[in-house]
C-alpha cells in the first residue's frame, strides 16, 4: 500500500488520494449487497489523470475500477484495488446534434441532464433506467441499461454510434475520428484480427447465431455483447458494441455518441385489475402486435397486498380475491386525439376479458402521476417490511412474454419454498419480471439459504424458461457465477476469449462478469446493522447522492449512513480504538461538512432523513460551553442580534474603507489566529440591519397580516454595492400598497424561530425559541385569523412543523401569490433574472409558483441546473465556506446573462452573490419593484 500510494503520488496530487480506511470503504459503497472491496480510491479530472491511473495500478498488479454513480445493484461498482472517482468538468460535455437526433455525453453527465437536453427538441434517450436522475452515462452504457419504457431494439447497446475510451494498455480510440481508427488498426491489428477470428467461430455455428438472436431477442445483460459479433463485421465496431454492457472490464468509456428516438407530449395512464396473472398474461399477448402502448407494468397479487396501507390507493386494492394482479398501462401520442385513438384499441382489446375494476384512462397530468407513484410505491413499501440486519435483494430475470403467468407461479412456489415473502412486478410487453425480498446477509445460515436459492432460481431461469438471469440490472459479482450455465461452454470460452484480448493483466474491474468463483455472489457481503431509526431503512441505492451540496468534498447522504453503520459495528464487536477513530472521520467529512438541508430526503424512495441523524448527533457531541453559550444566546437574543448587527456595519464600514483584498487578508489572519473560530469574511457579507419601520395606521377595518423578519434579516443588511432599501422597509411598503394593514408581533426583536439551533442539533434552546415565537404569533393574529408573513423560507418552514396549527404561516412565494397577485397591477420588468429556490422552497413544493411569480415580474427568468441546496446552511457558510464554494460550482456561468438574483433567505443570498457574481436578494424586492 504504500509503494501503491507513493506511485499514485507522481501522478495524482495529494488531495485526490485517499487511503484512509474509512473514507476508502465509504467512498466505494454502492448499492449491492456487497462490501466494498477498494483498499484506494482516487478522483481524476482529466484523461491524462486517467491514464497515469492506469498506468500505476499497471505496475502494481492492482486492480482499478470506474467509478459512476453506485446506483447499480449487482455489484459492479465497489471496486477491486483502486476505486477511481471521475471529477470536475472533463467528464460533463453535453452537446446535442442534429435537431435532437444524436448527442455526445460525457460520462458523468447524469441520464436525466440528457433528457432536459433534448426535451425541446421532442425527443429523449430510450435507456430509462429507474435511476435516471441519478445514473451516470459511463454507468449507463457500461450496463446496457434499458428500463420501463426501452424496448430491446432502442436499449444502450443499439443506440450508441460511436464511442471514445481508453483500453487498459492507455490507448485512447476516438471511433468517429478516421485518424484515431486509421492509427489503431496500425498500432493494434493483432487484437482486431482476434477479434475478426472470434467472430468467425461464431457465425460459423447457425445454433450458436441462433441462439445468440433468441436471448437477445429478450432483454439480456448477462455476461459481454457477444451479439456484437453477429450484428458487426468491423472489428473496431465490435470492440465499441462490447464495451457496451462490459462493466468497466474492457477499458473506460470517456465520451458517447447516441442516437435518440421521438417523445411525443401527450400521454394516457390507466391502472385495471384482473382476476388472475393468467388474464393479465392472455391481454398483454392480444394487445401486443395491435395497441400503442409505451408501458405496461404488471403487480401480482402479493405486491398488491404490500401496498394496502398506502395513502391514495383506489379502493378496490384494498378488498382484492387471492390471486389478483394489477395492470398499469401508458399510451403517448402527439396530440389528444392520436392519444385517445390508443385509448380507445386497447380498451377494445380489454372489453374482451374479465376484470375487476373499471377499465378507464385519464390524461390529467396529476393524476397520471399519482397512478405511476404507486408502481413507484412498490418497492418501499416491501423494504419498509423488513428489519434493520435485513437487506433488500432485488433481481430481474426475463422469460418469453407468452410464459409470463406460468414464471410468475413457478416463482412463486420458489419464494414459498425458501420462506421468502416477496412482490412480484413486470414489464409485460417485455417479459422482464423484477422481485425484492429481505435477507439477513449477516447470518451464515440465511447466507446458504440465499445460495441455494440463486442455485435453484438459474436452474429454473436457463433450463425451464431459456430465459435471461439479468434482464437489466448487469451480470456484476451477483450473476458472475452463472455466467457460463446461461450461455454454454462455447460462448463463455469466447467471453473469456474477450477479457483476456482487452486486459491480458486483469486488472479492469477484476471479479466483476467474469469469475470462476462459485461462491462469488455470497462472499463479501454487507452486514447491516441498525444505527439510527431514522436511517436504518436505507438501502444504500443512491438517489440521494446529486443533490447533496457536500458531495465533492465530503461524504453524500447515503455514505454518512453507511459510515455510521461501520462505526456501529466496530463497537459491537468491541473495536473501540478504530470504531473512535472512524468516528473523527465522520465527524470531519459527515456531520461538520452537512447542511442538514433534508433534500436527499425528497430523493429517497424511503424518506430517509439522514439530516435528523447528524443533527442528533450535532447535539451529542455539544460540549458544556457550546449548551452554556447556547442557553444564554436564546435568552438574550435581542442583545446578542443587536451585537451581531452592530459588528457587521462597523466590518463593512472598514471594507469600504480598506478595500476587498486588505479586507480579505486582515480577516483570514484573524481567522487563523483564532483556530478558525472567527466566521470567515467574504467580500458579499452584509452591513448591519436596520430598524423596524413605522407603519401606516390608515388602514383600520380592512385585512390584516402579521409580518414577522425573520432574525437574520433584522441582523443583516445589504450587501457592498447593493443601495437597496432594506427588506423590512420595501416588505411594509409592498404590503401597504396591496391595501394591507400591518402588524408587527410584540417584543419583535426578541423572536426567533430556532431555525439556527436545531441546525446544531440544540433542540432545547430551538423548541424553547419557537414556544415563545407561537406564542407572541398567536396574540398578534388574534388567535390564527391575521395571516403571517416571514420573510425567510428556511425559517417559515420550521415555523409550520413547530408552531400551533392555528397560525396560517407563509413565507414571501406563497403569499404574494395568494394575497398579492389579486391585488396589485404587475408590470414585466426589462430584465434577465437569476432564481433560487431554496431547500425549504422546494420541500414545501413552492418552486412552479416561485418561476411563475418571477414571470409576473420580469421578462426573463434563469433557474440554473444542477444548482439545489446553496451549501450556506445558516451560518455554516462562514465557518465551512468550502462546502457554500462546491455546492455552488458552476453557477456563475450559468447566470452570467443574468442581471440579478432573487431568492428567499437572506444567508443563502450572500452565498449566492459571493459564487454568482451577482447580486442576490429577496424576491419581494422585485415583487415590490414591478407593481410600483
Amino acid at each position: 500500500m504504500t509503494k501503491l500510494v507513493n506511485d499514485m503520488r507522481r501522478v495524482l496530487p495529494a488531495a485526490q488520494i485517499y487511503d484512509h480506511p474509512a473514507l476508502v470503504s465509504t467512498y466505494a459503497v454502492d448499492a449491492s449487497y456487497f462490501e466494498p472491496k477498494a483498499k484506494l480510491v482516487v478522483d481524476v479530472r482529466s484523461i491524462d489523470e486517467v491514464l497515469g491511473v492506469l498506468r500505476v495500478c499497471s505496475e502494481n498488479n492492482m486492480g482499478v475500477t470506474f467509478r459512476g454513480a453506485g446506483t447499480a445493484v449487482s455489484g459492479q461498482a465497489c471496486g477491486e484495488g483502486v476505486l477511481v472517482r471521475l471529477m470536475g468538468p472533463e467528464w460533463k460535455r453535453l452537446e446535442v446534434l442534429d435537431g435532437g437526433k444524436l448527442f455526445w455525453s460525457g460520462s458523468s453527465v447524469i441520464g436525466v441532464e440528457v433528457n432536459m437536453a433534448l426535451g425541446p427538441y421532442q425527443r429523449k434517450m430510450a435507456a430509462d433506467p429507474a435511476s435516471i436522475t441519478s445514473a451516470t452515462m459511463g454507468g449507463i452504457i457500461a450496463d446496457n441499461s434499458a428500463g420501463m419504457c426501452c424496448m430491446v431494439e432502442e436499449n444502450s447497446y443499439h443506440a450508441v454510434k460511436g464511442m471514445r475510451l481508453v483500453l487498459a494498455d492507455g490507448t485512447y480510440l476516438d471511433t468517429t475520428d478516421k485518424n484515431s481508427v486509421s492509427a489503431f488498426r496500425e498500432s493494434h491489428a493483432g487484437l482486431l484480427d482476434e477479434l475478426r477470428v472470434l467472430r468467425e467461430k461464431v457465425i460459423a455455428d447457425r445454433d450458436v447465431v441462433e441462439r445468440i438472436r433468441r436471448k437477445y431477442s429478450i432483454k439480456n445483460t448477462i455476461g459481454y455483447t457477444v451479439n456484437s459479433f453477429v450484428d458487426h463485421e468491423d472489428p473496431v465496431e465490435i470492440l465499441m458494441h462490447l464495451m457496451v454492457g462490459s462493466e468497466g472490464t474492457l477499458g473506460f468509456i470517456h465520451e458517447v455518441l447516441m442516437e435518440t428516438i421521438p417523445t411525443p407530449p401527450k400521454r394516457a395512464v390507466g391502472l385495471m385489475f384482473f382476476p388472475s396473472l393468467n388474464v393479465a398474461t392472455d391481454i398483454v399477448i392480444a394487445m401486443k402486435d395491435s395497441c400503442k402502448i409505451d408501458a405496461a407494468e404488471v403487480l401480482d397479487f402479493n405486491s398488491l397486498t404490500a401496498m394496502q396501507n398506502l395513502k391514495g390507493i383506489p379502493d378496490v386494492m384494498k378488498n382484492l380475491q387471492d390471486g389478483a394482479c394489477a395492470m398499469l398501462i401508458e399510451t403517448k401520442g402527439w396530440d389528444a386525439e392520436g392519444v385517445q385513438k390508443n385509448v380507445d384499441e386497447i380498451l377494445e382489446v380489454m372489453s374482451r376479458f374479465p376484470a375487476l375494476s373499471d377499465q378507464s384512462f385519464t390524461t390529467d397530468e396529476n393524476e397520471c402521476e399519482k397512478l405511476w407513484n404507486i408502481r413507484r410505491a412498490l418497492f418501499p413499501a416491501i423494504a419498509n417490511f423488513r428489519e434493520p440486519d435485513e437487506y433488500v435483494l432485488t433481481e430481474d430475470i426475463n422469460i418469453p412474454v407468452a410464459r409470463l403467468a406460468e414464471g410468475c407461479e413457478a416463482f412463486q412456489e420458489l419464494f414459498e419454498r425458501y420462506g421468502y415473502a416477496a412482490g412480484i412486478m413486470g414489464h409485460a410487453f417485455h417479459g422482464n419480471l423484477h422481485f425484492s425480498i429481505p435477507v439477513k446477509i449477516a447470518d451464515a445460515g440465511e447466507v446458504d439459504k440465499l445460495h441455494h436459492f440463486m442455485i435453484d432460481l438459474v436452474d429454473l431461469i436457463t433450463e425451464k424458461f431459456d430465459g435471461s438471469l439479468k434482464a437489466e440490472h448487469g451480470t456484476g459479482r451477483a450473476m458472475a457465477p452463472f455466467v457460463r450455465k446461461e450461455w454454454g461452454d462455447f460462448l463463455y470460452e469466447v467471453m473469456c476469449r474477450v477479457k483476456q484480448l482487452f486486459d491480458p493483466r486483469n486488472i479492469l474491474n477484476p471479479g466483476v462478469l467474469i469469475s470462476e468463483d462459485a461462491s462469488a455472489h455470497i462472499d463479501g457481503l454487507k452486514s447491516p446493522v441498525a444505527t439510527h431509526p431514522d436511517v436504518d431503512l436505507c438501502v444504500e441505492c443512491g438517489f440521494c447522492e446529486q443533490i447533496c451540496p457536500s458531495r465533492n468534498i465530503g461524504l453524500t447522504p447515503r455514505q454518512r449512513i453507511s459510515l455510521s453503520r461501520a462505526i456501529t459495528k466496530l463497537r459491537a464487536e468491541g473495536d473501540e480504538e478504530t470504531a473512535a477513530e472512524w468516528e473523527k472521520v465522520f465527524r470531519q467529512y459527515g456531520e461538520q461538512l452537512c447542511a442538514t438541508d433534508g433534500l436527499c430526503r425528497t430523493r429517497c424512495p424511503l424518506g430517509v432523513d439522514v439530516a435528523n441523524m447528524v443533527r442528533e448527533v450535532r447535539g451529542r457531541n455539544a460540549s458544556e460551553n457550546v449548551l452554556k453559550l447556547a442557553d444564554y444566546v436564546s435568552g438574550h437574543m435581542e442583545g446578542v442580534l443587536h451585537k451581531a448587527s452592530m459588528a457587521l456595519s462597523c466590518m463593512s464600514l472598514v471594507q469600504r474603507i480598506i478595500g476587498d483584498s486588505n479586507m480579505g487578508r486582515m480577516a483570514g489572519a484573524t481567522r487563523s489566529i483564532s483556530g478558525n473560530r472567527i466566521p470567515m469574511w467574504n467580500k458579499a457579507m452584509p452591513k448591519g440591519g436596520s430598524k423596524r419601520p413605522a407603519v401606516s395606521t390608515s388602514h383600520n377595518g380592512v385585512q390584516k397580516v402579521v409580518y414577522f423578519p425573520s432574525c437574520a434579516v433584522r441582523t443583516m443588511g445589504a450587501s457592498k454595492g447593493d443601495d437597496s432599501d432594506p427588506l423590512m422597509d420595501v416588505t411594509v411598503r409592498l404590503l401597504q400598497r396591496a391595501g394591507l394593514e400591518v402588524l408587527f408581533p410584540e417584543s419583535m426583536d426578541s423572536l426567533c424561530c430556532g431555525k439556527a439551533f436545531e441546525t446544531k442539533g440544540l433542540m432545547q434552546q430551538a423548541d424553547d425559541l419557537s414556544a415563545k415565537l407561537s406564542a407572541a404569533l398567536l396574540k398578534a393574529s388574534n388567535d390564527g385569523e391575521y395571516t403571517v408573513l416571514c420573510d425567510t423560507s428556511p425559517c417559515l418552514a420550521r415555523m409550520k412543523k413547530t408552531l400551533d396549527k392555528r397560525l396560517v404561516l407563509m413565507d414571501p412565494i406563497e403569499f404574494a401569490t395568494k394575497n398579492l397577485l389579486s391585488r396589485l397591477e404587475f408590470k414585466k420588468l426589462p430584465r434577465t433574472v437569476a432564481l433560487h429556490p431554496t431547500c425549504s422552497t422546494r420541500t414545501m413544493g413552492l418552486e412552479d409558483s416561485f418561476r411563475e411569480l418571477a414571470d409576473r415580474c420580469a421578462e426573463a427568468v434563469v433557474v440554473p441546473k444542477g444548482i439545489g441546496c446553496c451549501g450556506f446552511s445558516g451560518d455554516k457558510g462562514f465557518h465551512k465556506p468550502e462546502l457554500n464554494a462546491s455546492a455552488l460550482e458552476g453557477l456563475k456561468n450559468q447566470i452570467a446573462d443574468c442581471d440579478e438574483g432573487y431568492s428567499v433567505s437572506r444567508t443563502c443570498e450572500i452565498g449566492l452573490t459571493l459564487h454568482g457574481g451577482k447580486n442576490y436578494r429577496n424576491i419581494l424586492y422585485l415583487v415590490e419593484e414591478a407593481t410600483r
